[in-house]
């Protein structure tokens, strides 16, 4: 069948409309599009045609058929359109110039995003950080310290907005005033969970970076849409690092969509051998699934031309970025000491003891836990942050 050309503004009309028919969703819309030419093609088509389409059985194709032209006749479509605008969101169809090129790439990407901040072309230099939502101390550290040190180095940190190792990876971003893009499984405006709406919002209003999903604004969050989501945190990638995941973990799942079907990098901390949290990611290392890595150089090497050139602009004396003190669980003593430090470079034990007003005693104490955990580092002028490369795995 030939088609013609059709405008973008439509295009991005249509779309809407067939994302709005109950019963079809994200994967038959793109099955419909890819089958006809079109969104607006596939609206102008019979039950009988869209019967044809792999999902849609010949007793469901006029049912959907119907409830297709009913919202189209319906005005759900602008309505649609209203509410993202008062929202101060966007709709970015597959065809348009401005959804993510990076995306475009996998199999099945999403015939529209709903978009909440700004993309930029440079969040093609994207990491997809993620791990388990119920992660340990160690994760939330770890999560912390990869994603401060991928923004340091001109990397934009994808993650998921979930619990535990995803949202401390949006906080480090955010407070390294880097990139971050928070891809979640429900509409943009019943963003869940509802616990980081503060996140949310400061990410599409911080002009550093953007909250996206690819279902209509008011679809709450339902088991099928998370390892949907996944993929999207993969396809924005060109690399995923999994931080901590037990064996049935959904990082796990992202890690198979980047290695398998997306072709991207994928790498993954080790942990501690008896801590079953850790086991997904010893799983991906053994499975050779995923490469191990223990810094942000080893993260850079692993992604081709365009990580080798980020790691040639580092400077070679950078600093590993001091994780957030509640990120780690620091005491309210060894917080004063990691921001006197930050503020002072170099500080001797007097110095520290006027900057935190901590007596010697518990000082000496703190420095010490702050040493065996790879924080500071004891040197000839006193103490000083870790410096990259130097730093515990």
């Amino acid at each position: 069948m030939a088609h013609c050309e059709h405008s973008p503004v439509d295009e991005t009309r249509a779309l809407l409309a067939l994302m709005l028919t109950p019963g079809l969703g994200p994967t038959l819309v793109g099955r419909c599009r890819d089958a006809f030419g079109s969104a607006q093609h596939t609206l102008a088509e019979t039950a009988s045609s869209w019967a044809k389409i792999r999902g849609i059985s010949a007793s469901k194709a006029g049912e959907l058929k119907r409830a297709a032209d009913a919202v189209v006749k319906s005005g759900g479509v602008q309505r649609e359109l209203d509410a993202v605008a008062r929202a101060g969101a966007a709709v970015v169809g597959l065809h348009d110039d401005a959804y993510p090129a990076l995306l475009k790439l996998i199999p099945d990407p999403p015939p529209l995003l709903w978009i909440h901040g700004k993309l930029h072309v440079d969040d093609a230099l994207a990491l997809g950080l993620v791990g388990s939502r119920k992660c340990s101390g160690y994760g939330r550290e770890q999560a912390d310290r990869f994603a401060a040190q991928a923004v340091g180095a001109g990397l934009c940190v994808v993650s998921g907005g979930a619990y535990g190792v995803d949202i401390a990876a949006h906080r480090a971003a955010l407070r390294m005033g880097g990139r971050t893009l928070a891809v979640i499984g429900s509409g943009l405006g019943k963003p869940y969970p509802a616990e980081h709406l503060e996140v949310f919002g400061a990410i599409a209003r911080s002009g550093h970076g953007a909250v996206i999903s690819e279902f209509p604004l008011a679809t709450g969050p339902r088991p099928e849409n998370f390892p949907r989501r996944n993929r999207i945190i993969s396809g924005l990638s060109l690399g995923i690092l999994v931080v901590e995941a037990a064996k049935r973990s959904g990082a796990l799942i992202t890690a198979r969509l980047a290695v398998e079907d997306h072709g991207r990098e994928c790498m993954a901390l080790p942990g501690r051998v008896d801590t079953p949290g850790a086991a997904g990611c010893h799983h991906l290392i053994r499975e050779g699934q995923a490469t191990l890595v223990t810094c942000i150089a080893d993260v850079l090497d692993q992604l081709g031309e365009a990580g080798q050139t980020l790691k040639a602009a580092m400077p070679a004396d950078a600093q590993v970025l001091p994780a957030a003190p509640e990120a780690v669980g620091l005491s309210p003593s060894q917080a004063k000491v990691v921001e006197a430090l930050t503020a002072g470079a170099v500080l001797s034990l007097d110095q520290l003891r006027a900057a935190t007003e901590v007596s010697v005693g518990p000082l000496q104490g703190d420095l010490t836990m702050l040493e065996l955990r790879g924080v500071i580092q004891k040197v000839a002028e006193g103490f000083r942050l870790k410096k990259a490369g130097g730093g515990r795995a």
